[in-house]
Parts: C-alpha cells; structure tokens; sequence
C-alpha cells in the first residue's frame, strides 16, 4: 500500500483524527452547557465541509437533552428574522434557548447582515429590521405575521425581537479572519475590504472553534466517523466493506473528487447497488482522471 502521507500509516491517521474529533465534540459540549445569559455564550465552529459538523452538533444537543431549536443560515437576514420572531413570540416568558444555525455563512456575508448580527450577539441583544414590510406581509404565515406585529413599535417600520435569552451555534465551512488578517487588510486600505474587519468582529463575539486539518487528520476524522458512528451501518453496510472503502480512501486520497462522509456513504451504496464492479463506478464517480 502507498500512504498519501510518507512514513504515514492508516493506524496512526485514525488515532490522529479521532483525538481531533473528540476534542471537537468535547469543545462543543463544553460551550452548550454554558448559561444562556453569560457573556460569550455563542459558538462558531468552522472546519472544511463534509466532516459532519451537524451531525456531531446535534448528537451533543439531542445526547445533553439541550432545550433548543434548528434554523438554516442560508436563507436572507429577513427570513431570519422572522424566524426568530417566531421562535419569541412563542416563547412569552423568553426562557433560555439555544439555537443551532446550520450552514450560517448568509448571515456573514455582507457589512449590513455582521452588522445586524453584531447587535444579536451582544450589546443590544437584538434583532432589529427597520425596512417597511407593506409589500412583504402579504407573503408572511398567519403565525409569523402574529410574531411580526407584536414585535413591531408603534410609529415604526419593521420589528425588533429580543435575542438575550438566546444562545446560538453556527457552523460555517468558512473561517472569521484573524486578528493579523484584518490588521494586514488595513495596512493596504481598510476601504478596500471593509468587510473582513466586520467579519472579524464576529469573531470577537462568540467563541471560535477553528478545526484546520491537515491530511492525516482529516482521513482519521472520516474514519472514525465511519467506525464510530451508525452513518454507514443504517444504510445497511458491514464492517468489512467500511474497512475497503477508507482503504481505498487513503490510497486514493489525493487524486479523490471530494473527501467528506458523504462520499463515505456514497462509495458504500454503490457497493450495494454494484456488488460485482463497484470499484470501477468509483473510479468513475469519485476519482479525477489525468
């Protein structure tokens, strides 16, 4: 077997990514059982796609028996805002909440959204859209024009909802700029890139879970993954046909289209659909022809 990694074997790559995973679901676990009203009680997880960053949150919520609910970030700041005056309105005696935002890189987008999220996050505590909605309420739910209005201050557009019982968990596959990253932004003209200085004041916000991995320890998180987990075993994979799909998955590591759990689960129901020749439809499907 060649390793993708000299000097490099498969043993040592799972035990390297499983330390890796379990410092992150420790991490994780650690910030959800903090109060909701302390001070940096938000989290922000990034690592690169496919690693199960959801799956792994919700196992910790779902295991803990945490009191929360789950939005999508990929969605405009006024559908979520709505969402959040949703998630209030039935909450009358704003009991503390943690709110877990799935792929939340819309939310961070622009100067205007960090802004916004600025105020949710801290300070303020709120969410505050001041746009008139005269051509927007027509679209709303009964219940969310409910929320809607009774958020709403009289004389003013728009709607405020309170977030200080509010502890939210965002995972992005994209990091908040560092604080030497926004410094060298600066020394070439701050106008130039405005919003990497936003971006980094949400990151100053909320504690920051940067998981960078290195090859190593990325095959040994999608191990374990695979290993630890009921991902492959529920679509009805055995042990022996995990084991060859991360051996082909190391030996093939660099020349691969894609390297997340969801190619994991892919190869193996080709296995199943293809138990004759299924390593030729993963070359096919997974593997970048020279």
């Amino acid at each position: 077997m060649n390793s993708f990694i000299k000097n490099t074997t498969p043993e040592y790559a799972l035990y390297k990514g499983a330390r890796k995973r379990r410092l992150f679901l420790s991490r994780v676990e650690s910030v959800v059982k903090i109060s909701s009203s302390q001070k940096y009680r938000h989290l922000y997880l990034y690592s690169p796609p496919g690693l199960g960053k959801t799956f792994s949150v919700k196992h910790v919520l779902n295991n803990l028996k945490i009191n929360h609910l789950e939005l999508t970030g990929n969605t405009s700041m006024y559908a979520f805002g709505i969402m959040l005056a949703v998630i209030q309105y039935r909450n009358p005696n704003l009991i503390p909440l943690t709110i877990f935002v799935d792929d939340s890189d819309e939310l961070f987008r622009t100067e205007p959204s960090c802004n916004a999220m600025k105020n949710v996050l801290e300070g303020a505590n709120k969410f505050t859209y001041e746009k008139s909605m005269a051509n927007t309420e027509g679209d709303l739910t009964e219940l969310q024009l409910e929320a809607v209005k009774f958020f709403r201050h009289e004389g003013r557009s728009g709607f405020e909802v309170p977030t200080h019982n509010l502890k939210f968990i965002f995972t992005s596959n994209n990091r908040l700029p560092l604080d030497e990253e926004v410094e060298k932004a600066r020394k070439k003209g701050a106008a130039k890139s405005p919003l990497i200085v936003h971006r980094n004041a949400i990151r100053s916000r909320c504690r920051v879970l940067d998981f960078d991995l290195s090859k190593t320890e990325h095959w040994g998180w999608l191990a374990d993954v695979a290993l630890n987990t009921n991902c492959l075993s529920e679509l009805g994979i055995d042990e022996k046909s995990t084991n060859e799909i991360l051996m082909y998955v190391w030996e093939n590591w660099d020349h691969l289209k894609e390297r997340s759990i969801r190619v994991v689960e892919k190869m193996g129901l080709t296995i199943l659909e293809q138990p004759h020749n299924y390593e030729k439809y993963w070359r096919m499907d997974f593997l970048q022809v020279a």
